[in-house]
């Protein structure tokens, strides 16, 4: 019921023209209602013989109610149609506004398929709801209403048929729909976001099935995954094939019902005979307002199911708690870290009582084996976690004191795989503002070392890039992270490792261009490479979460630790 609850809750200000699309499904419902009995009238009492003159008012209704059908037909389709696009447009953005609030503390659990296939199928999924699901209760009571006036002009019996049948068609049968639709259109829906996640992963990871030749052993998986899909929808379709089945078996039934009782009445005369017809049919084609409800229970599971799984991801609870205040930071900002420990759950500590300072301006390396806590340092200072113990402060300012997104705003990163998306060089730089202007761009250009490769390219800055940059090198996805973070001229700088997987030319022309990036900015350098670390002011050496070295890099050579024997480790393979 919350679930439910919820989804009526999203319909917020389109209730009024929902409510307007609903209307007129009443009113195409009515048309077909009219058009049905003022045929009726018109064939029987044009059997009779009578003047052109006295069928001239049937004439008209025929027409008149064929045409307004058709109208409100239309009218009723465009506005529901339109309320419900817009709404899912809402809901898509919503789910994505809640997703970048959880990362990516909150999604680590979830496959990127799982995701891909809830912001797309699951609530692709939501639009039976709002069409088939909300509307057809209301528009099937005021057509049962506005039918049971009509027909209590001729005999209240048939009120009493033509209520029975509603009760069965339009409540037991539902019912029972709901029942045992259920367990299938969980599975359904559970089955469709499985073969969207496995589609998903398999293309992303194409390249690695081919190489070690599993892409047979991934289509094989896939396609018994396909086989349940396909049971299952066959399953829907049986139950909607018997649904459509017994659900003409009522309408027939209970019209004939209808016509068993008028006869008598005809035959005694309290019902004219040219009515008979119009009392059938008008029974008949006042079900067009129930027959869509036993269906309708089967896209209510569903959409239940598919709102589950929804709500059931965007309801973590977020690992960062903002209070909403803003942060303002001077150009020339510090860092200071003071008795930091940190666990993802309890009884593994990844960082221990870990204390450093980064002066205005000034730069820091941190560097330690593979799993010593370099990267959960970084994901704290960019506040996708919430630290359990000490303190970290900018510019004297404690950091849960602010807004995370404002937080990160003042930090420029270029990350180890810095995400390119399948767009142009230029739109892939303007990620970090938009809004900049030409000169700027070609400013950052030149300084990122990307002048050259762009005038090389037959299209230049408009060159796509592919997915997740793959059309182009190592090091020049690395310098286009690069001209992201210049662009944005933060005052914070964050390097996680910046040259991971470059050969060693690549690596040290892309350092001597980060050098020029960290001028005059408080920079932190997280890396395993122990290369161009006479360019950074101050060294940590991270293990098993704690710093047990601390200084230059010729200090720490001269110390003989742990650092050392990094350094000689990869001389050696060098």
């Amino acid at each position: 019921m919350n679930t439910l609850l919820r989804l009526l809750r999203i319909i917020g200000p389109s209730w009024m023209t929902m409510l307007v699309a609903g209307v007129f499904g009443c009113l195409t419902i009515g048309s077909n209602i009219g058009l049905m009995a003022a045929s009726a009238y018109l064939i029987s009492s044009a059997a009779l013989h009578p003047s052109i003159v006295e069928l001239s008012v049937a004439i008209v209704g025929v027409r008149f109610f064929g045409i307004s059908r058709a109208v409100f037909r239309y009218l009723e389709r465009y506005i529901s149609h339109d309320a419900t696009f817009r709404l899912l447009g809402i809901i898509r953005v919503w789910f994505y506004t809640k997703l970048e609030r959880l990362a990516p503390a909150g999604l680590l659990k979830w496959q990127s398929g799982e995701l891909f296939g809830a912001i797309v199928g699951d609530v692709e999924t939501l639009k039976e709801f709002y069409l088939r699901v909300l509307a057809p209760p209301f528009i099937a009571l005021l057509v049962l209403i506005g039918t049971c006036i009509f027909l209590a002009q001729y005999s209240m019996q048939f009120v009493y048929v033509l209520l029975g049948g509603f009760f069965t068609l339009g409540i037991l049968l539902p019912f029972l729909v709901l029942r045992l639709q259920r367990p299938i259109a969980n599975e359904l829906v559970q089955t469709r976001t499985e073969m969207k996640a496995q589609l998903v992963d398999s293309i992303t990871g194409i390249v690695e099935l081919a190489a070690f030749g599993q892409t047979q052993r991934q289509a094989q998986h896939i396609e018994v995954i396909d086989q349940r899909l396909a049971k299952l929808q066959g399953k829907v379709a049986n139950m909607t094939g018997m649904i459509d089945a017994l659900g003409m078996l009522i309408v027939n039934g209970t019209m004939w019902l209808v016509l068993w009782l008028a006869i008598p009445l005809v035959y005694s005369g309290q019902l004219e005979g040219i009515y008979l017809a119009v009392v059938a049919l008008t029974v008949q084609s006042s079900f067009e307002g129930v027959l869509p409800l036993p269906i309708a229970m089967h896209y209510l599971a569903e959409s239940l199911s598919a709102a589950k799984r929804l709500f059931a991801i965007v309801d973590q609870q977020l690992a960062v708690l903002d209070n909403g205040e803003d942060v303002f930071l001077n150009k020339d900002v510090s860092i200071e870290v003071d008795k930091l420990s940190f666990s993802y759950r309890e009884g593994t500590t990844i960082l221990d009582n870990v204390s450093f300072s980064v002066a205005p301006g000034q730069s820091l390396a941190i560097v330690g084996p593979s799993g010593a806590g370099k990267s959960t340092l970084l994901h704290l200072l960019l506040r996708f976690w919430d630290y359990q113990q000490g303190s970290i402060r900018f510019g004297g300012n404690e950091i849960k004191n602010y807004d995370s997104q404002e937080v990160r705003k003042q930090f420029g990163v270029v990350a180890q795989r810095s995400h390119l998306f399948n767009a142009s060089i230029k739109d892939n730089i303007l990620l970090a503002r938009p809004d900049a202007s030409e000169d700027t761009l070609m400013e950052v250009i030149k300084n990122a070392e990307l002048s050259e490769f762009i005038k090389s390219l037959p299209q230049g800055l408009d060159t796509m890039v592919g997915q997740n940059g793959h059309a182009l090198s190592g090091g020049q996805r690395q310098r286009i992270a690069i001209a992201r973070a210049l662009l944005k001229d933060a005052p914070l700088l964050i390097l996680d490792e910046p040259t991971v997987g470059l050969d060693a030319l690549t690596e040290e022309a892309i350092m001597e261009t980060i050098s020029r990036l960290m001028q005059g900015r408080t920079t932190i350098l997280i890396t395993h490479r122990l290369t161009g670390l006479d360019r950074v002011g101050d060294i940590i050496v991270l293990e098993s979460g704690r710093i047990i070295e601390q200084g230059s890099q010729v200090e720490l050579l001269e110390k003989q630790g742990l650092f050392y024997q990094l350094w000689r480790l990869q001389q050696d393979v060098l």
